[in-house]
């Protein structure tokens, strides 16, 4: 519980902070949908599904190419047998028709009882264009970096 509560903590105060600063400069905030697969890349167990996501994430420029983006992504299996929420936060670099990023997940199971893991690195790439966005991202645990990890790809629509 002492882990759900910081993580709650850590992702109010920089969405606080990036919201501040965001209203203070004049930037804009945007909200976006995701939907996505994603499956497991490393070890013996590559590829050995596929995950549904849903990730609803707002997107707040807190300077001139940077943005600070909170978001909360929903997994399930292909038979909706459970749902695992992964709430974070991410730090991202706003190019040209592109963005790259990195940040954390909380992962959080809210299926058979509520439980919880440790945070979790994650890694993205996109591309943004209009009102589109497209995003390839990896998240892995620190315990066995790089070598299990989750991999998946989402299209999204912002508001």
């Amino acid at each position: 519980m002492k882990k759900v509560a910081l993580a709650v903590l850590v992702m109010g105060l920089a969405a606080g902070i990036g919201a501040g600063q965001a209203f203070a400069q004049e930037k804009k905030v945007e909200f976006s949908l995701n939907a996505g697969a994603m499956t497991t890349l490393g070890e013996d167990i590559s590829f050995a599904g596929v995950l549904l996501t849903l990730t609803p994430q707002v997107d707040i420029h807190v300077a001139k190419g940077f943005m600070i983006s909170p978001e909360a992504m929903f997994l399930t299996d292909i038979e909706f047998s459970g749902v695992v929420a992964l709430p974070g936060v991410m730090f991202n670099y706003l190019g040209k028709g592109f963005f790259a990023g990195a940040g954390v997940v909380f992962p959080v199971s809210i299926t058979d009882g509520f439980g919880t893991g440790s945070l979790l690195p994650k890694l993205n790439l996109g591309y943004r264009g209009g009102h589109v966005n497209l995003t390839a991202y990896l998240i892995t645990d620190t315990a066995a970096m790089f070598s299990i990890n989750l991999v998946g790809a989402s299209i999204g629509y912002r508001f």
